[in-house]
């Protein structure tokens, strides 16, 4: 008893701290048992942490019962009944009522959330500037997909007046943070002058950051501005690997260019 009461001591001082692998120590079964037996102590940490559990393992309806036992304390607990409940497409009220539970607490997943409900206008009546005002929040706290999601806004005029100036700057800020698809549309931006100053040279850096990251039209604007010699010294042998990798995944557009260059420098394709 003595070394079981030791054993549970321990692993209520790693859960506090957030420095355990209980994996390493208990089997799935001896986990869940001692979570539940702290769980139903009121343990935060193990309510989440067991509701966790039984969401991976697909028992919604126990994961509910966990995260709703959490849920008077936790912002984090009614953020993901909202998404259970969103997942299993239950009543829009409850959806939003455990977003909006969530998001008054400023968890930002929920104040994303919350606002994609409200942009996209599919559960419940469509408000843009609501919408908005709940993307800013998020926003304001550091959240890189609601930083995207207004570049988008300003630039597609979606309840607000079209602004490239700050279209660009949302996009600027969501790329710095490592989003890809801000980082394309800075590239994009840069590229074409839009809200911002044309500078070619800035926009093949922003290209070629996110061709690293994989995105093929990104990597095929690499292949385009070496081949050209845009923003950057000309350089067919350059172009050529970039403009064959972008081809490689069915990149109609760089098949052409990489056609041209090989028909008119056939040494840069070897």
């Amino acid at each position: 008893m003595k070394i079981l009461l030791h054993i549970l001591l321990l692993f209520n001082f790693a859960l506090a701290k957030n420095q355990i692998e209980p994996s390493k120590i208990f089997s799935k079964k001896q986990i869940i048992q001692i979570l539940k037996k702290e769980a139903r102590k009121g343990n935060l940490k193990a309510e989440l942490k067991l509701a966790k559990i039984y969401e991976l393992k697909n028992s919604q309806e126990k994961a509910l019962y966990w995260y709703k036992k959490a849920a008077y304390k936790s912002a984090e607990a009614n953020y993901q009944i909202g998404k259970i409940y969103e997942d299993l497409n239950k009543s829009s009220l409850e959806i939003v009522k455990y977003y909006n539970k969530a998001a008054k607490k400023n968890n930002i997943k929920a104040l994303f959330a919350l606002a994609n409900i409200y942009y996209q206008g599919k559960i419940i009546p469509k408000d843009i500037k609501k919408a908005i005002s709940l993307y800013k929040k998020a926003a304001n706290k550091g959240d890189k997909f609601s930083i995207y999601n207004l570049g988008y806004i300003y630039e597609h005029a979606e309840g607000v007046d079209k602004n490239l100036t700050e279209a660009f700057n949302y996009y600027y800020s969501a790329a710095k943070k490592g989003y890809l698809n801000a980082k394309y549309n800075v590239a994009a931006f840069y590229y074409e002058g839009k809200g911002v100053k044309q500078d070619k040279k800035k926009a093949f850096q922003w290209f070629k950051e996110a061709a690293k990251d994989g995105d093929i039209e990104s990597i095929y604007n690499v292949g385009l501005m070496y081949y050209r010699g845009e923003g950057v010294l000309k350089n067919k042998i350059y172009a050529f690997n970039y403009l064959l990798q972008a081809a490689k995944w069915s990149h109609q557009k760089a098949q052409v260019v990489l056609d041209s260059l090989c028909k008119e420098s056939p040494w840069a394709c070897r």
